[in-house]
């Protein structure tokens, strides 16, 4: 039984093993939760101690400022000696900002000083307005009443962005408000001390009572002059999508309110990403600072701490395996080395070797079971080897099925690809456009979604491009629904209104593609840009799906928006035409986003339209074909090795004939 004994250890070893593993891994989560829930706790507790230590001191200034005598009858209008800008000036050099303003409440005027003007104290930066929206911050303190505010804000007469320190002065007898004294903090210092955090996964932000953001590290989520906001659209509660976590969120709010000084922590979705939320309330500001902490980034456990644990409980395992090994040496190794020398015999082909055993156990029993498999191995031997030439071949026939196939594949996407560029008017446009024109069709694959257009009717032309969603199969199948519709919006309304054109286009594809829901999540949109060239006049008119006009007229470029809607979206989208009333003498360029969006470079960024209208300036006063060998060689130069995004066309086109100066651009 000692050999039974043996396997039930082994198995026995082998479930404590897996047992241990899951229980670490949850024993690990379990930590990383706690000490990330108490991280981001801390954390918030010791922001919200550092913003108060650095609003108490500025606030402090700021009060003081604003109960002297001097600063009072300046906004009294009363003093001439000076004496206000010379005190002003002296907090100024104490303020962090090292700026300063008072403002007049009867005359309205605004006095900032940050050093730089000598006279500011004497001529005021600029007048309040009562029914200026950018001057709304200052009457909405002055109607709250309370005796400081802070609000962030952008001045856009000052043109600084600041958080503001706003205190209200009032006369010493009676309380009327005489003004407003204070001081800012730049924004960008501001969110560097108290919202910038090195720790990796850690992003710390600020909120009012109302939860309107109000300092964050992406300034975009800043809800800027929230003082003036009844209802604040950048909200902590906007980031969280859940209805659960919102009122989760809403709970640990109200705790934090109830028991100021105290800290709260929350597992929410933020911004669809699990975050940790840590949370402290500061109630001289009705604000709260909050701590976002990513587990699976930030180090909220010490994992050196459990270095010691983990070797002590290593040299548990390895004195438990030596007890191990020795019993199982002495009880089964041994025995099985005989046994292994008379087996590696059968191996090398003596299959007339016999093997004689007297034991009764477990042993015993596989060496008599190795007697017959010895002898029932020279007999299947032969079997085997027909058996393994039948697979072989069946395996070559297999492998020849897939190689034509596989021929029979790239031979129809070849075919595919005769097909689209037989679809292409390269003849027409040369015939038309012989010298004024050129193209740069690159597809990603064989084949592809991107294609261009061209019909001429006597004293116009129509030209454009079209860029299916997808490449490839898929991009190609799209080019022949997508090149049906245009045949069928040109046959119904002609050459002459392309806004009208990309409308019909929309309609026609939307009926050929199938409405189910199976088909929904498939993209099925494209991008098209239509030109429309009178050449008696020398007018041209653009309209664009997601595409815009490029026209340059000698190095300079300009870009002409098209719709920012492709065809086929959900949402349908109107269509306008752009006219250009004398487009002669210039050159126009139309351009599918795999151009713009290549990647190339050290980092891998796109393109860019910015870099694609500069290379096209350097160029547009070139004969056409030069034009084309030099966008090859910029494309080329920007990717480098980087392997091609998606499909490429370009084309660009003058008006022959002509070369008057171009008139204005106007839009229908």
């Amino acid at each position: 039984m000692r050999g039974k004994s043996g396997l039930w250890l082994a198995a026995l070893l082998a479930l404590l093993g897996l047992f241990a593993l899951l229980a670490g891994r949850a024993g690990l989560d379990a930590f990383r939760d706690h000490f990330g829930a108490g991280f981001a706790r801390n954390h918030a507790l010791l922001q919200a101690q550092k913003l108060v230590t650095l609003i108490t001191r500025e606030l402090s200034l700021s009060q003081r400022l604003a109960e002297l005598e001097s600063v009072q009858r300046f906004l009294r209008g009363t003093d001439n000696s000076g004496q206000a800008g010379i005190d002003a000036e002296r907090f100024r050099r104490a303020f962090t900002d090292a700026s300063v303003f008072l403002i007049a409440n009867d005359s309205g005027h605004y006095y900032f000083s940050d050093g730089t003007a000598p006279d500011a104290w004497v001529k005021p930066s600029y007048t309040l307005q009562r029914g200026d929206p950018k001057d709304g911050w200052y009457f909405a303190t002055v109607r709250d009443a309370r005796p400081y505010a802070l609000n962030v804000n952008v001045d856009e007469k000052l043109k600084v962005t600041k958080v503001w320190f706003n205190v209200l002065v009032r006369e010493a007898e009676g309380g009327r408000v005489l003004g407003l004294a204070g001081s800012g903090l730049d924004l960008t210092r501001f969110l560097a001390t108290f919202v910038g955090t090195v720790d990796s996964g850690v992003t710390n932000f600020i909120i009012n009572g109302e939860g309107a953001i109000l300092a964050h590290p992406d300034q975009s989520l800043i809800e800027y002059a929230a003082l003036t906001k009844a209802a604040p659209r950048r909200t902590l509660h906007g980031l969280v999508e859940d209805g659960a976590d919102r009122e989760a969120l809403d709970g640990m709010l109200a705790g934090l309110r109830d028991a100021p000084g105290s800290g709260g922590a929350l597992r929410v979705d933020l911004q669809g990403q699990p975050r940790v939320l840590g949370g402290a309330y500061v109630p001289a500001l009705d604000w709260y600072v909050i701590t976002a902490v990513d587990l699976g980034a930030a180090q909220v456990i010490d994992e050196t701490v459990l270095w010691p644990l983990a070797l002590g409980a290593i040299a548990l395992l390895l004195l438990f395996a030596v007890a191990v090994s020795m019993g199982v040496d002495r009880l089964i190794l041994r025995p099985l080395v005989q046994l292994t020398d008379s087996a590696q015999r059968i191996a090398i082909g003596d299959y007339r070797q016999r093997l004689h055993t007297r034991r009764s156990d477990e042993l015993g029993s596989l060496t008599r079971a190795f007697d017959g498999m010895a002898r029932q191995i020279d007999a299947h031997t032969s079997e085997l080897e027909s058996r393994v030439t039948e697979r072989t071949r069946d395996l070559a026939q297999a492998r020849d099925r897939i190689a034509a196939t596989h021929r029979q594949i790239q031979d129809s996407i070849r075919y595919g690809a005769l097909i689209q560029h037989a679809m292409l008017p390269h003849r027409e446009l040369l015939h038309a456009l012989p010298d004024d024109h050129f193209v740069l069709w690159q597809p990603r694959d064989t084949v592809g979604g991107d294609f261009y257009l061209f019909r001429e009717a006597p004293g116009q032309f129509l030209v454009g491009i079209v860029d299916c969603a997808g490449h490839g199969v898929p991009g190609a199948f799209m080019t022949m629904i997508a090149h049906a519709g245009f045949d069928l919006a040109v046959q119904e309304l002609g050459l002459a209104d392309p806004a009208a054109l990309l409308t019909r286009m929309d309609s026609a594809t939307r009926t050929l593609l199938p409405g189910d829901a199976a088909s929904r999540h498939l993209a099925t949109s494209m991008d098209v840009g239509l030109c429309h060239v009178d050449v008696a006049t020398g007018c041209v008119t653009f309209a664009g799906a997601h595409v815009d006009l490029y026209r340059c007229e000698g190095t300079q470029c300009e870009q002409l928006r098209g719709s920012r809607r492709s065809i086929g979206e959900r949402q349908r989208a109107i269509y306008e035409n752009v006219i250009i009333a004398e487009g002669s003498g210039c050159t126009y360029y139309l351009t599918t986003d795999g151009f713009l969006d290549q990647a190339g470079g050290e980092r891998g960024y796109g393109f860019g339209t910015r870099r694609f209208a500069v290379a096209l300036g350097e160029t547009a006063a070139q004969p056409m074909t030069s034009q084309e060998q030099a966008l090859r060689r910029h494309l080329a130069d920007h990717q480098g090795s980087w392997a091609q995004r998606d499909d490429i066309t370009v084309i660009g086109f003058r008006i022959p004939g002509r070369a008057a100066t171009p008139g204005p651009v106007s839009g229908e």
